[in-house]
C-alpha cells in the first residue's frame, strides 16, 4: 500500500470545535486538533528511535505502520459516526528541524 495524496491538516475549524466542545467559552489561541491525535514518547522510546530531544514546535517527520485493532460504524437518531483504531508498532522518525542535508 502506498500513500495517497497530499498531506492533510486535521486542524479543527470553528464549528468542529463548537460541536466538539460546546461548553467551551472561547475558541482557545492557536490550531486545535482532535482528541487521539497527539502521542508521547518517553526516554526508552527516543533512545529505541534515535531520537535526540527536540524543541518545542520542531517538526518531525514521522513515518509509522500501524494494525487496525478496532472497527465500529453506526447509523443512530442522532446521525452516523464511524471509528478506526489503530495500534502503532514500527515508526521511524527524523527531526526536520536538525536534519543534516
Amino acid at each position: 500500500m502506498s500513500f495517497k495524496g497530499p498531506m492533510v491538516d486535521l486542524e479543527m475549524n470553528d464549528e468542529d470545535v463548537v460541536d466538539t466542545y460546546p461548553s467551551m467559552p472561547s475558541r482557545p489561541k492557536g490550531p486545535v486538533y482532535p482528541y487521539g491525535t497527539r502521542i508521547s514518547f518517553c526516554e526508552k522510546e527516543m533512545e529505541k528511535l534515535d531520537l535526540e530531544m527536540p524543541s518545542v514546535g520542531d517538526t518531525i517527520d514521522l513515518r509509522a505502520f500501524g494494525v487496525v485493532t478496532s472497527v465500529s460504524a453506526s447509523d443512530g437518531e442522532y446521525g452516523s459516526s464511524c471509528r478506526v483504531e489503530i495500534q502503532l508498532q514500527k515508526m521511524r522518525v527524523e527531526n526536520e528541524d536538525t536534519e543534516e542535508e
